[in-house]
């Protein structure tokens, strides 16, 4: 009786262990394999200074990145890389496994946490600045003042300083600021970076821009950077192919060397603040110095930030006999003119 008694017993402690064991097996298992769901959408998950093993679990698993918090904890424990766990921030998501996940934080596979600044050709100080705004406003005034030249020419953010590191500013004039200098690109702005370290970014990407093979160019035409910017700042904001642009910038010059008006609609755009399809007499009356319907030659400095396609076509315009253009405004498609005349009559047939 008593014999029997013991093996049911064994029996009974087998059946315990046994299912112990398997229960491990399953833990083990899913401690490294297991996952929350096959989506793939990431978030970010930041390590802070101090955090251990059983609170970043916990943290995972309150932002549904690990199903059981234990499951990080054990693996973690198991191979011995409590101390190998990070600071920072980190791109997952619910779709990694535990082993994935322990193995980015304890490599230090930190996301670079950035905002993206798209700013197209085209746009004007103006514009670049809102769009900081939308990143970060007190970012977006200190860049405003910089490159307005607000800063008095002692201060280091002075234009006039900035002119020693960027030798393509000393030919700003009174009054002129770094319009038409912020080339247009995509930039990405970085936590730890400030204002002016995103000025620097965007005179850096200008200044890399323009070759020696272009300044060599614009010196055989006497002409100086600040010249051509301005043209190009005119033709960006004038047409759109690369063909039109090369034969507007070879029209204006002829204007500006017959010291006949350009009468740009982009100088109205720029005094104004204001794109519009089509100017009033009155908006050609306002009195400024940008404008060309008022005033012969270039205007004291770039009315938009050019592209370089406008920058080239100003440096090497197409000659022609054309002095005339005007826009199709069904198509867009620029029509050009060799006589007042010739332009008068395009105007009328296209309802301008």
């Amino acid at each position: 009786m008593k014999k029997s008694y013991w093996v049911k017993i064994l029996i009974a402690l087998s059946v315990v262990v046994f299912f112990i064991i398997i229960a491990f097996l399953v833990f083990k298992s899913k401690a490294y394999n297991s996952k929350v769901s096959d989506s793939n959408v990431t978030q970010i998950f930041e390590i802070e200074k101090n955090e251990g093993a059983k609170l970043i679990g916990k943290k995972l698993e309150e932002e549904n990145l690990v199903k059981n918090k234990y499951y990080f904890y054990y693996q973690i424990r198991k191979e011995n890389l409590t101390s190998k766990l990070q600071v920072g921030k980190y791109e997952l998501s619910p779709n990694m496994t535990v082993g994935e996940i322990m193995a980015k934080i304890t490599a230090g596979e930190v996301k670079e946490v950035y905002q993206k600044l798209i700013i197209p050709e085209g746009f004007t100080n103006a514009k670049i600045v809102e769009r900081i705004k939308e990143i970060d406003l007190d970012m977006a005034g200190e860049f405003e003042k910089i490159v307005s030249c607000e800063y008095s020419e002692e201060s280091e953010l002075s234009c006039k300083k900035m002119a020693q590191k960027y030798k393509f500013l000393e030919n700003l004039s009174s009054g002129v600021d770094m319009e038409g200098y912020l080339f247009p690109d995509t930039y990405f702005i970085y936590s730890e970076d400030d204002a002016l370290k995103l000025v620097n970014k965007f005179l850096e990407n200008f200044e890399s821009k323009i070759t020696k093979e272009m300044l060599n160019e614009i010196a055989k035409q006497n002409k100086n950077l600040h010249q051509i910017m301005t043209l190009a700042s005119i033709v960006e904001k004038e047409v759109r192919s690369e063909a039109d642009m090369k034969k507007v910038a070879g029209l204006f010059w002829r204007r500006t060397e017959d010291e006949y008006l350009l009468q740009s609609c982009a100088t109205l755009a720029y005094i104004i603040g204001e794109d519009k399809k089509q100017y009033s007499i009155k908006d050609t009356k306002i009195e400024s110095i940008y404008n060309t319907y008022l005033h012969p030659g270039l205007p004291p400095g770039p009315v938009s930030n050019p592209g370089l396609k406008s920058i080239k076509a100003s440096i090497f315009p197409e000659k022609n006999d054309y002095y005339f253009f005007l826009s199709d405004p069904k198509t867009g498609e620029t029509i050009f003119s060799k006589t007042l005349d010739e332009h008068n009559l395009n105007k009328s047939k296209y309802g301008l």
